[in-house]
């Protein structure tokens, strides 16, 4: 991983940021008269970008160009209060004019492996191919205290390289199933952003930027965009203990 760091004072700030960052892709896509594919994560940081999101750019991102995926899903009803598309639904979707036909949810009430064998086959054939496999536009991720990201954990670092594209997790504490894109499939998209906020993220964020013993541990730290590149978008509290 090559990592590009961009570090804000709140927040609010650091999911602005990435905010900018969407509309700016998005209308180079739209005066290529192109799709903009977006895999999206879930958790507090995201939900705070997508009511921004929802707030102060509904006028101003071309949304019929933007196509919605997900990184992850706990396999849950969409009703489920710990439901990653419930909380995209009522912080961003239902406040947005994308089309339904742009939306493409896991179905976390599935069979987890009958929807991760759903799941890709649909991205093989809605996304363009790089390499023989899927490729975003953009992927949004972010970073648990345990260093994981999608719902690639530290104790199941095989799925960075499982010949799948969509496989079944599972929570290593709560034993709760969960959908995700692997480690094959995220570091072939064209841009990957993590959104990462809190002290409690400081130190294993150091230990990822400075590659400190037992960063190899944490499967953030194989995560990278097709160019090998991944952008961290963090607020000072995230990057408190990183060496400038």
């Amino acid at each position: 991983m090559n990592p590009n760091l961009h570090i804000f004072e709140t927040p609010e700030e650091t999911a602005r940021a990435v905010a900018k960052l969407i509309l700016a892709k998005a209308k180079e896509k739209n005066k290529l008269s192109l799709p903009f594919n977006i895999a999206l994560s879930g958790g507090s940081t995201p939900k705070l970008l997508f009511t921004l999101l929802a707030n102060e750019y509904v006028d101003s991102i071309p949304w019929h160009f933007i196509r919605l995926f997900w990184v992850d899903e706990r396999c849950v009803p969409p009703t489920h209060a710990e439901s990653n598309f419930g909380m995209t639904y009522e912080s961003l979707l239902k406040h947005v004019p994308i089309h339904d036909a742009n939306i493409f949810r896991m179905v976390g009430e599935a069979d987890p492996q009958k929807e991760a064998t759903r799941y890709q086959t649909l991205l093989e054939a809605q996304l363009p191919q790089h390499n023989g496999i899927p490729q975003f536009d953009l992927i949004l991720l972010g970073m648990g205290d345990d260093g994981h990201t999608a719902s690639i954990f530290p104790d199941n670092l095989a799925l960075l390289d499982a010949k799948e594209f969509v496989a079944v997790g599972t929570h290593p504490t709560s034993g709760q199933k969960r959908i995700t894109l692997t480690g094959k499939l995220i570091n072939e998209a064209s841009q990957v952003v993590f959104l990462i906020t809190g002290p409690s993220k400081s130190a294993v964020m150091r230990q990822i930027m400075q590659r400190e013993p037992g960063f190899d541990n944490y499967p953030t730290s194989y995560i990278h965009s097709a160019g090998g590149l991944a952008d961290f978008y963090v607020d000072k509290d995230a990057a408190s203990e990183i060496n400038s």
